[in-house]
């Protein structure tokens, strides 16, 4: 009898130095780890439930019920890189987010200029925002407001307009470019949809060497959208312009 009582005696000491400290469940990080202790190595991978071991020898070993998770929470990060427009006219800047983080993606991407996705054009100078919205959880979004200023902060030395209507009434008859005496030397080609070359002018002046919506014969072209180019040295231009009749 003497050896049972002493048995269960050591058994009852050794029970209680192994003892586990309960806490309540938490989450303990947001990506896999490694944690060890002696021996004792325990490693997780996100999403997996994990006993975290924590302590310094194996008499002070405490337990933790976990759970790794990665991060939603309820909001949203991003990053966002903006190009600039060359000068206060223009709006050939454009901005585009990356690294999207928080909530549950795919996410709605949507710009104050109306553009949809990650990358927003056309964008000029002035206040803008982008809209970045959870599809699975449309109440988690984050909007992020933005100024956007000219290259050189400068007045546009040359302005394209992006229509004509050659029907006989003397009124925007012509393609006209402001400002084109201070760019003489240059080159204007147009181009129809298929982007064939259907007009071409040398040292551009809006007299003498001007569009009004002719082909390379001289014929008038019908009404749609015609695409140009202008070169004067290292000034390159690209746009459209709309032929009316």
């Amino acid at each position: 009898m003497k050896k049972f009582k002493l048995l269960i005696s050591f058994l009852l000491a050794g029970l209680f130095a192994w003892s586990q400290t309960n806490v309540d469940q938490n989450v303990i990080s947001s990506s896999g780890r490694i944690d060890s202790v002696g021996t004792l190595i325990i490693t997780s991978t996100v999403g997996e439930a994990v006993i975290q071991t924590i302590g310094g020898s194996p008499s002070s070993v405490v337990l933790t019920q976990g759970f790794q998770q990665t991060f939603e929470g309820d909001t949203i990060g991003f990053d966002i890189s903006i190009t600039s427009p060359l000068c206060n006219e223009r709006n050939d800047g454009f901005a585009e987010i990356s690294n999207i983080v928080g909530c549950e993606g795919p996410y709605d991407i949507l710009w104050s200029n109306g553009s949809i996705g990650t990358r927003a054009s056309s964008v000029g100078v002035g206040e803008h925002n982008v809209q970045v919205v959870s599809k699975t959880n449309p109440s988690c979004s984050k909007v992020y407001k933005f100024t956007v200023v000219a290259t050189n902060n400068l007045p546009c030395l040359l302005k394209f307009y992006s229509g004509i209507t050659p029907n006989g009434d003397a009124i925007n008859e012509t393609w006209i470019i402001d400002n084109i005496e201070l760019f003489p030397s240059n080159e204007v080609i147009f181009y129809n949809r298929l982007g064939n070359k259907v007009w071409e002018g040398k040292n551009y002046d809006n007299s003498t060497v001007v569009w009004g919506g002719e082909n390379l014969s001289g014929n008038d072209l019908p009404s749609d959208t015609y695409f140009y180019t202008f070169e004067s040295g290292s000034n390159i231009e690209k746009g459209w312009v709309e032929l009316t009749r």
